[in-house]
């Protein structure tokens, strides 16, 4: 796969300069295989894969970007050339970076070889680990498995090439009971196969069974803690953002003239870690080429640093840090069918720890936030959010009361960041509508205003 996909990525390129432009190539080729859970029953869903060329060349001191099949580079070029007559002049250039000393490659060769029969047995373990309590409806989930290969060619002489395996692991389940309905839902993903699907199903199960009884919550500012996922989904949508140098340059970020300033609580620190053991991002080199590597964005509160692909660093006058992603609005995946842009790879946060028990504990009144809807609507320029708890549980007197009916809360994460701590439930996260991840714990804020139904 390596030597078929470089030599595309080195065809395309050489097309290019027979053409009279810079060019960089990003070919990319994948393969998906995904097992549907539907009201109990375990069905096949698909097998997909793609395969294509992203090509964008600098002409006239203008960039332009096409994609096509491994067939059609000359077409490729051809439209990549019309597209950069509307781009806007700048000196943009091509990288010649090529040290990958520190690349480290996630590929399980048990993920590779799976077919559709083996995601099935794991969606049966899933739907078994789910049925322990008889009252619970395994209701939809499934399994998704596959591999991604890609290569990346300019004409400053990079040539760089990595492959990846992934799999996950999501369920509903549903108990009935006097007349309630509740729901719990479990995720899990790997880039190896080291997942307990068994657990998956008992975890959404127990979920379930927690949220019978479910009461709304009075309006009032009070303490928030929330489960990595439900966190991330937040920070991913307000905070990591404004860590783009381009949101800074345009002026959509709250940290314009911050850098060396104070931002978090002391203890703090924020990486984006392209070398990650466990990322969902971890490659080689980012979607340029540029060797991946660790960017340590806050060091005990104090910002040090914004986020670049190539093309943004040089219009900063900065350097890349290995954030380049061909990444879709929207979408969780990243494709050769749109031009790289600034995306973080695997956000991780390190600081002063305690349990998640000891937190609830020292909370006299609040909410557990498990998950919410609604993060996608936030200000990514100013950071304010309003999402709504999809569940969760209120907190009285350390102890957990009851599980929530509805409520909302809301704030500014870029402020709530002074009074954050952290749990040590570590887990690895997506973004959903990103391709960003990160490996976080949860986090308690004082002062949250949460909004009841």
């Amino acid at each position: 796969m390596q030597d078929e996909l470089l030599i595309i990525a080195k065809k395309a390129v050489d097309a290019g300069m027979a053409a009279g432009v810079e060019c960089e190539a990003f070919v990319q080729k994948s393969r998906h295989t995904s097992v549907t859970v539907e009201g109990g029953n375990v069905t096949f869903g698909s097998m997909d894969g793609d395969y294509g060329v992203g090509i964008r060349i600098i002409k006239d001191r203008r960039h332009g970007y096409a994609y096509c099949s491994a067939a059609t580079i000359d077409f490729g070029i051809k439209q990549a050339i019309a597209a950069s007559r509307f781009s806007k002049p700048g000196n943009y250039a091509f990288h010649g970076d090529k040290d990958y000393a520190g690349a480290r490659s996630l590929f399980d060769n048990r993920i590779a070889s799976m077919v559709p029969e083996d995601g099935i047995g794991l969606a049966r373990d899933m739907m078994e680990g789910a049925s322990y309590d008889k009252r619970a409806l395994p209701s939809r989930g499934g399994i998704s498995f596959g591999t991604t290969s890609m290569a990346v060619a300019n004409s400053n002489g990079v040539a760089a090439y990595d492959e990846g395996t992934a799999v996950s692991g999501s369920i509903m389940s549903i108990i009935k009971e006097d007349g309630m309905v509740a729901n719990g839902d479990e995720y899990e993903v790997s880039r190896f196969l080291d997942i307990s699907f068994d657990k998956i199903g008992h975890t959404a199960t127990e979920r379930a069974a927690s949220q019978l009884g479910q009461k709304g919550i009075e309006t009032a500012s009070m303490t928030v803690i929330m489960k990595p996922s439900a966190v991330f989904d937040i920070m991913s949508n307000t905070l990591i953002p404004a860590m783009y140098g381009a949101s800074v340059k345009k002026g959509e970020s709250v940290f314009v003239d911050k850098v060396g300033k104070q931002v978090a609580a002391s203890g703090l620190s924020i990486l984006d870690d392209g070398t990650f053991s466990k990322g969902l991002n971890t490659y080689a080199m980012d979607e340029e080429g540029y060797p991946s590597r660790k960017n340590a964005l806050v060091e005990d509160g104090i910002l040090k640093m914004f986020l670049y692909d190539e093309f943004s660093a040089i219009e900063s006058g900065a350097k890349p840090t290995g954030n380049a992603l061909h990444a879709d609005r929207m979408e969780s995946g990243t494709t050769y069918k749109v031009p790289p842009t600034t995306c973080a790879r695997n956000i991780i946060f390190n600081g002063p720890t305690m349990s998640e028990e000891e937190m609830i504990r020292n909370t006299k009144n609040g909410v557990l936030v498990l998950d919410v809807l609604g993060a996608h609507t936030a200000n990514r320029a100013s950071g304010d959010f309003s999402v709504a708890i999809y569940s969760g549980y209120a907190i009285k007197d350390g102890e957990l009361a009851y599980p929530l009916k509805g409520g909302m809360i809301g704030g500014n994460m870029p402020q709530m960041l002074a009074g954050i701590e952290l749990a040590d439930n570590y887990r690895l996260v997506g973004a959903g509508m990103s391709p960003m991840s990160g490996y976080i714990p949860g986090v308690k804020f004082e002062n949250v205003r949460v909004s009841g139904e």
